[in-house]
């Protein structure tokens, strides 16, 4: 298990400030002029005149750019990048040091953006696969649906990543427009990783169009940002007469890095571009060369990241020239940010360690301006630590609106400490749930995460070993310190036990013998949808995002496999048991009974029948009885092999059977509720193949 420590040298920073404040803080930037302190005290004077209330509900522009560390701009002491209308932008706002992302990756921050709920609530709690049958659950009153009730006209432009794709063969596709927006712009059709970001916009591998976007406007290379921020200035002119909200999520800049020539070109000149971090680049090998000579995985100093940055600070220029323009920028709240941490192939995050897919800083804590000058005083930091999740209820305030009654929050307003940064903040914990069945490619593991305070816990979720930092003293999280105080230690530990219970969040147990191919089917129960494989019994339900099964009903739900074949496959689904309840799962073709999987408050066990098709000898059957709490969420994974099965709720609690098959076709997915009620939610089939050693792994598991 890899943990960067991203000890790289602090390029551009010098750190000040007492040692019981916040260290990172006190970041100057060496560029960032003397003259600043003479413009914040004339600005605080005008601060002074703030109204409580402002006379109309103001205007909204997020701006949300993707994979920007921490430490990329210019007022958080970049001296390499350039961002003049950003830096500006702080200057006439609040900046804020210690703001978080709920998550280390896209989809989970989004959605918690959207609903102000923690990802771990809400059920998305990894980046969504293009073809993922997982979607941002209309039942939630999104922010754009509350302010689009308060009057407003609503607008996104750019990257959703909140569904699966058609194109992707997605059962179903959430839209924009399926969650309060009126009007969306530039929105992907398909995953974004090989979309090219000039005019044409094609992908690279399947040579078609992969964003909605039907023609050019800014010529025959036009380029991605270039047009998002011209849609930006269209759809505020259009909406200059009344309240508008509009989201512009950036595809920049994520990776593969790739800016506009002649700006690379620039940075190439500036300074000399680091080593790369791949020794293959899909564009440069486009072009016939070998490794990456144009720099696209530049590990610091990276032209092409400089680039794409600069063009969505152009962006932020044209947007404040526009506010300027039609009188508004005095009620209008303009904000900056991030949807996680720096991808550490392309830059560094330091004095952050770690970075993207990460519960370290550099992974989680983003950079956030909010400018609103009628409201917000100009030229000031705020130190206060807050989270994406917060801006839900904040932004409804700061609209005069309240936050729905059917839509339950996480977050809490933070307009007062917009308005004031010395104010208290009603809250003094975070948290964060991060479940993965593999190590991210870009080096993240499995992980929750609590932030008490100026302490903070992380707990790796594959071995249950913790850290523990104090970030008033490390920032940079250099010191684990948790064997020094193991009673901390313990109370953080409990308090993330508490609130993962209370937001029900999930953590599925990692297949042990096999490993994940495609997703062949899978079904979330999301917006009260379910897939047309599935043929319900009587008293199925659904309800509230997942499926409840009743006892008293004689018939069963049966999700039909399509394209059934004989592969390895893994099924995980989770479950809920209530009082007296015995939940059934059966593996099955329609000639024949295959395998059956019974789950009850004493644990679970997996049987096979006494007939020819499947024969099992008793001394072949392994189970570690388990008790199973009713009312609680579990995942249940279950790993079939030709002839073996393994069914496991964590690493240690396993129930195995060997049969002897003749390769029955694995097609029904059988579920039954005897006595009582069950509920069972994100059911997922996937191909496998086994891991190397899978046999050793067994035999170690059995005699345990």
């Amino acid at each position: 298990m890899v943990r960067p420590n991203n000890k790289d040298r602090p390029r551009f920073l010098i750190l000040s400030g007492p040692a019981n404040s916040d260290p990172l803080s006190n970041v100057k930037a060496i560029q960032w002029p003397l003259a600043q302190a003479l413009l914040s005290a004339l600005l605080l004077l005008n601060s002074l005149s703030i109204a409580a209330k402002p006379l109309e509900p103001p205007n909204i522009i997020f701006v949300l750019a993707d994979d920007l560390g921490w430490a990329e701009l210019g007022c958080y002491g970049n001296t390499f990048n350039e961002t003049p209308h950003l830096d500006r932008l702080a200057s006439k706002g609040m900046r804020f040091t210690q703001a978080y992302a709920a998550a280390p990756v896209c989809s989970p921050y989004r959605a918690a953006f959207l609903t102000g709920q923690y990802p771990a609530r809400i059920g998305i709690s990894d980046y969504l696969r293009p073809n993922s049958a997982n979607a941002l659950s209309t039942e939630h009153t999104s922010l754009a649906e509350a302010l689009k009730a308060a009057g407003y006209a609503t607008g996104m432009i750019g990257k959703w990543h909140l569904s699966g794709y058609e194109r992707h063969n997605a059962e179903f596709e959430i839209r924009p427009k399926d969650h309060g927006f009126d009007w969306d712009f530039a929105r992907e059709l398909k995953g974004v990783s090989n979309g090219v970001n000039f005019w044409p916009y094609l992908d690279r591998k399947q040579k078609r169009r992969w964003l909605d976007i039907p023609e050019n406007r800014l010529g025959s290379r036009e380029f991605l940002v270039d047009r998002m921020n011209d849609e930006a200035v269209l759809f505020i002119e259009r909406n200059k007469d009344r309240p508008f909200f509009l989201y512009l999520s950036h595809y920049a800049t994520h990776s593969i890095v790739h800016g506009k020539p002649e700006l690379v070109e620039k940075y190439r000149r500036k300074h000399v571009p680091g080593e790369s971090s791949k020794t293959r680049c899909v564009i440069c090998s486009g072009q016939g060369l070998e490794g990456c000579p144009l720099h696209h995985w530049a590990s610091s100093h990276n032209p092409h990241l400089a680039a794409m940055l600069e063009s969505i600070d152009n962006g932020i220029g044209l947007i404040t020239q526009k506010l300027d323009e039609l009188g508004l920028s005095h009620n209008t709240i303009l904000i900056f940010t991030s949807d996680n941490g720096g991808e550490t192939n392309v830059t560094s995050n330091a004095p952050l360690r770690g970075g993207k897919s990460q519960l370290y800083e550099g992974g989680i804590r983003v950079p956030l301006i909010v400018c609103w000058p009628s409201q917000i005083p100009a030229s000031t930091t705020n130190r206060g630590a807050t989270m994406n999740i917060d801006f839900y209820p904040t932004l409804l305030e700061a609209a005069g609106e309240s936050v729905p009654a059917d839509q339950r929050i996480d977050g809490v307003s933070t307009l007062a400490h917009w308005k004031a940064p010395s104010a208290q903040l009603d809250r003094q914990t975070l948290y964060w749930h991060y479940p993965l069945d593999r190590p991210h490619f870009l080096g993240g593991v499995s992980a929750s995460a609590i932030r008490d305070g100026d302490w903070k816990l992380i707990q790796f979720l594959d071995d249950d070993t913790h850290e523990l930092y104090s970030l008033r003293t490390d920032p940079s999280e250099e010191k684990n310190i948790a064997d020094q105080h193991p009673s901390i230690v313990h109370a953080l530990r409990n308090k993330l036990a508490e609130w993962q219970h209370g937001v029900q969040a999930r953590t599925p147990s990692p297949p042990i013998l096999t490993e994940m191919r495609q997703l062949r089917l899978a079904d979330h129960f999301s917006s009260a949808k379910a897939s047309k494989q599935w043929t319900f019994s009587k008293d199925s339900k659904l309800t509230k995002g997942h499926l409840r099964l009743n006892g008293r009903s004689k018939g069963a739900s049966v999700l039909h496999l399509p394209n059934a074949t004989v592969e390895d496959l893994i099924i995980r689904f989770d479950f809920q048991l209530h009082a007296n309840s015995t939940l059934r799962l059966e593996l099955r073709s329609e000639q024949d009974e295959s395998l059956t999987l019974e789950i009850g408050a004493d644990g679970f066990r997996l049987r096979t029948p006494n007939k020819e098709q499947f024969i099992a000898a008793d001394d072949t059957q392994h189970t570690t009885p388990a008790p199973l709490r009713t009312n609680r969420w579990y995942s249940m994974t279950l790993e079939c092999l030709d002839k073996h099965f393994l069914a496991h709720v964590d690493q240690k609690t396993i129930s195995h059977v060997r049969a002897h098959s003749k390769k029955a076709p694995k097609d029904q997915l059988v579920f039954t509720a005897e006595r009582g009620t069950a509920n069972i939610d994100n059911i997922q089939v996937f191909g496998a193949r086994t891991k190397a050693g899978w046999e050793d792994t067994l035999t170690r598991l059995l005699l345990e």
